[in-house]
C-alpha cells in the first residue's frame, strides 16, 4: 500500500468514527442560507439524498435492483418528517430517485474510498467525499433542485470554489478537485480541478471516476 492511500485510509478510517456517532436526520438541520430559488425543504431533501448516499456507499457495487431496495428501505426509516409541498410520499420519492441517480451514475467504482457525508468546515457543508485511486481525493457537490438548469456560470459555482480552496488546503497534493453534479440536468456537469480550473466533466479528467462506476 503506497502511503497516498494509508493517507486516504486514515481519513476514511476518522470519517467512520465519526459518522458511528451520529444520527441521521429526518429534516432540515437549520444550517446554512436558503439559495436562490430553494425554501427549507429543498434543502432537507438535499441532505438526505447526501446522507443516503453516503450511508450506502458501501453497497455501491450490488446490483442495481439489490441497491434500489437499499435505498427505498433507508428512505423510508430516516425520512418522516420532511415534506414537499405538504406531501411525504413525494418527498421520500425525489429523495430516492435522486440518491439513485448518484450512486447508479457517479459514485466512484469498487476501488474507491469512501471519505464521508455533510462534512462541514468553515466555509460550508461538503456534500461528499472520495479517495480515488490514481487520481485523489474528490470531493462532490450534488444539486438536487430545478434551479440549477439554469446555465451554468461563475456564480453558481462559488459554492464549488470554496470546496476547492478547502480541498486544496487540507489535502494538498492528495486532492484532485471538485464535481459539480446537478442531478436534474446531468449535461451541466463540470469538474473543478485543484487549480480552480472548470471543465465540462464529460471533456475532463475525472469523467474516468464516473466510467468507472457504471
Amino acid at each position: 500500500m503506497t502511503s497516498r492511500h494509508q493517507q486516504a485510509a486514515r481519513l476514511h478510517a476518522q470519517s467512520a468514527d465519526k459518522r458511528s456517532g451520529r444520527q441521521v436526520a429526518s429534516g432540515a438541520s437549520g444550517e446554512g442560507s436558503v439559495r436562490p430559488g430553494m425554501s427549507n425543504w429543498h434543502i432537507a431533501v438535499g441532505q438526505l439524498v447526501h446522507r443516503c448516499a453516503g450511508d450506502l456507499a458501501e453497497h455501491r457495487g450490488e446490483s442495481r435492483n439489490v441497491l434500489a431496495g437499499r435505498i427505498t428501505e433507508w428512505v423510508n426509516a430516516a425520512a418522516k418528517d420532511t415534506r414537499v409541498f405538504g406531501n411525504l410520499a413525494k418527498a421520500r420519492a425525489q429523495i430516492s430517485s435522486m440518491a439513485g441517480a448518484y450512486l447508479f451514475t457517479y459514485a466512484p467504482g469498487p476501488d474507491a474510498q469512501y471519505i464521508g457525508a455533510e462534512l462541514a468546515f468553515d466555509g460550508g457543508r461538503i456534500d461528499l467525499a472520495w479517495f480515488v485511486p490514481e487520481f485523489g481525493i474528490v470531493i462532490d457537490e450534488i444539486k438536487t433542485t430545478a434551479w440549477v438548469r439554469l446555465g451554468v456560470d461563475a456564480t453558481m459555482l462559488e459554492q464549488s470554489q470554496r470546496y476547492r480552496t478547502y480541498g486544496a488546503d487540507k489535502w494538498d497534493d492528495l486532492f484532485a478537485g471538485v464535481r459539480f453534479l446537478p442531478l436534474l440536468n446531468p449535461h451541466e456537469a463540470r469538474f473543478i480541478d485543484s487549480t480552480g480550473g472548470i471543465h465540462r466533466l464529460a471533456e475532463s479528467p475525472a469523467q474516468a471516476i464516473t466510467e468507472a462506476a457504471a
